[in-house]
């Protein structure tokens, strides 16, 4: 194959890669996931390595002014490495958007490598699916650096490296070679301050395609057709797809390994919607058609709810849903692409949050089909 033949794909994805750009730009507020909430972690599952699911090890994860927290003031060693997942669903095509801050100092005993180092870990396993022992979830880290090394000097690397516990990829976007080193580095880019400094960043990930990490909107590393690959990952690593199985999708995971972090913003724009140009639902951001959110027909009549099953009860918070059979609750953008997703058993009880200001679909589905509402303020 010629060198031209090579490069077509690349060329193509940066075609791509602008026109996605300047569309999700447009985007409304309301499409966007605020995947942080801003009160609690209630929407996030913690597992610490050698404990427990959801066992907040030294209260490590926490909200504090507003602020998701990575805090090591209760911490006189380090044992053990932590993650915390945004367990309300899985992503396989999406924008994150996020902002964050290095503070405080680093937990006595922990790791030279890992001073002023955070990550989001993407294409994640679930907390619950790992063993107890294990260190990191198998995913794609997009590395979060601060201002210094390990020796205090200024750190020379970018923020938003890429790292692969138990996984891999490609070096380009139709072929090549298998890349199995551990950790890739990004166009070098400066940092901000601790304590007074905040971090823009953002990571395009299009399933087991393209992942794409940006700072200040400036692209600072792409790699290609991300793998399952055993390695780099210690303790019992359960289910572990063999290697060479593409990841296709997971959770987004935030990092606790022993430096301190503050998160003021952690949003995500899902690309999965409705792609016919014809529905009202189209976006032109979208990049993986779902047909069922072209067909979305709003049925708002006064007490609909409860011939299907469902009462309703809006408060200052969110909303609270009771049901009394089994069928799957859905949170939407008005655009029909799917924000929170919760399949229910018979009888029910679900409280559901606003991610943020705007009108939004909740939709029901059951055997009989899918009754649909109107809520939210505009």
């Amino acid at each position: 194959m010629s060198q031209n033949k090579r490069l077509a794909p690349k060329k193509l994805w940066l075609i791509l890669l602008g026109a996605l750009a300047s569309s999700a730009a447009a985007a409304e507020d309301s499409a966007w996931v605020q995947i942080f909430n801003g009160k609690d972690m209630s929407d996030w599952d913690i597992k610490f390595q050698h404990h427990p699911l959801n066992e907040n090890f030294r209260n490590t994860y926490k909200v504090v002014n507003g602020l998701l927290t990575v805090d090591y003031g209760a911490w006189p060693d380090f044992p053990s490495f932590g993650h915390a997942a945004y367990k309300v669903r899985p992503f396989t095509h999406y924008l994150l958007r996020s902002e964050y801050q290095v503070w405080g100092k680093q937990a006595p005993g922990g790791p030279g490598w890992a001073v002023e180092n955070n990550g989001f870990m993407l294409h994640s396993q679930s907390m619950a699916s790992m063993g107890l022992d294990q260190d990191f979830p198998i995913s794609l880290e997009a590395q979060l650096l601060g201002p210094h090394n390990g020796s205090g000097s200024p750190n020379a690397k970018g923020t938003m490296n890429l790292c692969t516990p138990g996984t891999a990829f490609y070096t380009t976007p139709s072929g090549g070679s298998v890349v199995t080193s551990h950790c890739l580095s990004a166009t070098a880019n400066p940092r901000a301050p601790v304590d007074t400094g905040w971090e823009r960043v953002s990571a395009l990930v299009l399933a087991d395609s393209l992942l794409q990490f940006r700072v200040d909107d400036k692209s600072v590393l792409e790699f290609y057709r991300p793998v399952y690959w055993k390695g780099n990952v210690s303790g019992d690593t359960l289910h572990a797809p063999a290697n060479g199985t593409p990841l296709t999708g997971g959770y987004i995971t935030i990092q606790a390994e022993s430096a301190p972090y503050r998160f003021r913003k952690i949003e995500v724009l899902n690309l999965v919607g409705c792609m016919d140009k014809k529905s009202p639902a189209y976006r032109s951001y979208f990049v993986k058609n779902d047909p069922a959110a072209c067909s979305a027909t709003v049925l708002d009549a006064p007490g609909a709810s409860a011939s299907w099953g469902l009462s309703m009860e809006e408060d200052a918070d969110g909303i609270s849903l009771r049901g009394s059979q089994a069928g799957i609750l859905e949170l939407r953008a008005l655009s029909g692409a799917i924000l929170q997703r919760y399949p229910e058993a018979q009888s029910f009880q679900r409280h559901i949050r606003l991610p943020g200001r705007g009108v939004y679909l909740i939709t029901w589905k059951t055997g009989r089909g899918t009754w649909i509402k109107k809520w939210g303020m505009p």
